[in-house]
């Protein structure tokens, strides 16, 4: 079945166009002011604060050349920016593999980069992360061995048995296996180079859609499991756990996302508030680096502090004074160009990234809410009996904020 249901198509160009022209500080995020999907409830835009105002919608590049530019981005990056970011997707938690022999951490993020890259070519999003759904590996050596001839090898085979799981019952989904090998001057560089050799098989394709299925059947049927944890998570006052699962259930599963429709906009609105002044010293953190830079980051921590929270006045006065000096910015380049080649190219730049300013927000502040419900997915983990996933031995906390750098390593590749 296909599982990606169709993503703001302007958004995703418009982010790969943004990794081709960015010229300043795309900040550590990627997501943004109005919420995806489920913001389009009036309530929620209420408490997501104002938008951007679009400027000039001018460009120098023509239809053809702009539609060129995009298709080789889009072809040379290995994440689908759509399933990373589009929540209503099916999500789920990439996990490290324990680490033992020749495979060291920096071999092990290789392996996770792989799973989240496989994940989203199948439709399915693993940064988010998803309190219930796990995808990891089991890693077996099958044959370490050196060459004998000069220069000497080492040659490093191994075993890869790829699970997705249900970490609160223990089910499990499905399995894929791939065997393979890698060639290097060391036992770890051949371990390495053997990792990489991880590819997006028919047979994962198929393991990773079966598992698809079985998930969406599991949320239908355990809406009652899903309320609770929801409604435990609050109490607690951990709404970013609360939005986590929420934001984990995707729409196909028709009689659990009816409840997230309901549900969401609320626990949003929470969580926004609790994480207000965060959100107010992230926005002074990028303004700091940003000057006069264009920074879609700014903008999304903008439109995340709620209208009614005590933080929005200083917000809104940062804004004004960042806006101020961005139009400055602009109106210098502007006075500059016709007699100044550079001037030109950066006004250019300039002037497609306020054409797509709103869109690019949006991505940004998407992207933030993410990490917020990242982190929450990975504490409750980290916290978590480890007798369960340790059978197969993972090692969970610290996974999520790995993800994001590595969706950034892509995006801005």
């Amino acid at each position: 079945m296909k599982m990606r249901r169709p993503f703001i198509n302007g958004m995703a160009l418009i982010a790969m166009t943004f990794s081709l022209i960015a010229c300043g500080n795309a900040g550590n995020s990627d997501s943004v002011a109005v919420n995806n999907a489920n913001t389009k409830d009036e309530v929620a835009q209420k408490e997501l604060g104002k938008k951007f105002a679009p400027q000039e919608r001018t460009s120098s590049l023509t239809d053809k050349e702009r539609d060129e530019a995009i298709a080789k981005k889009r072809a040379e990056m290995n994440v689908s920016l759509e399933s990373l970011l589009d929540s209503r997707n099916l999500r789920i938690s990439i996990l490290q593999p324990l680490l033992n022999g020749d495979i060291t951490e920096d071999i092990a993020n290789i392996l996770c980069q792989k799973m989240l890259e496989i994940a989203a070519q199948n439709g399915i999003s693993g940064l988010g992360t998803n309190p219930s759904i796990v995808m990891g590996a089991e890693i077996t050596q099958t044959e370490r061995a050196t060459t004998g001839t000069a220069p000497q090898k080492m040659i490093a085979k191994y075993e890869m048995l790829f699970k997705v799981m249900n970490a609160v019952t223990g089910d499990v989904y499905g399995v894929s296996k791939q065997e393979v090998t890698g060639v290097g001057t060391s036992f770890e560089e051949a371990s390495l180079n053997a990792v990489r050799e991880v590819k997006n098989t028919a047979e994962m394709q198929a393991f990773l859609n079966t598992a698809s299925d079985r998930i969406i059947d599991w949320y239908d049927n355990n809406v009652a499991v899903l309320k609770n944890e929801v409604e435990k998570a609050e109490k607690q006052g951990d709404f970013a756990y609360a939005m986590a699962i929420l934001g984990s259930i995707p729409e196909q599963a028709t009689v659990a996302y009816k409840y997230v429709s309901e549900k969401q906009p609320q626990t949003l609105a929470a969580m926004l508030h609790k994480q207000a002044a965060d959100l107010l010293g992230e926005m002074e953190a990028v303004l700091a680096s940003s000057n006069d830079d264009f920074n879609p980051a700014v903008g999304a921590y903008f439109s995340l502090i709620p209208m009614d929270s005590p933080e929005h006045g200083t917000a809104q006065k940062l804004y004004a004074e960042y806006e101020k000096k961005c139009h400055a910015r602009r109106a210098a380049l502007e006075a500059k160009a016709e007699r100044d080649e550079q001037a030109a190219r950066e006004l250019e730049k300039l002037r497609m990234q306020y054409e797509n300013q709103q869109a690019l927000a949006e991505i940004e502040a998407d992207k933030i809410k993410a990490k917020y419900e990242a982190q929450a997915v990975s504490a409750a983990a980290a916290n978590r009996p480890r007798g369960l996933l340790g059978s197969i031995g993972y090692a969970i906390a610290g996974t999520a904020d790995r993800l994001f750098q590595t969706f950034d390593n892509a995006a801005n590749r």
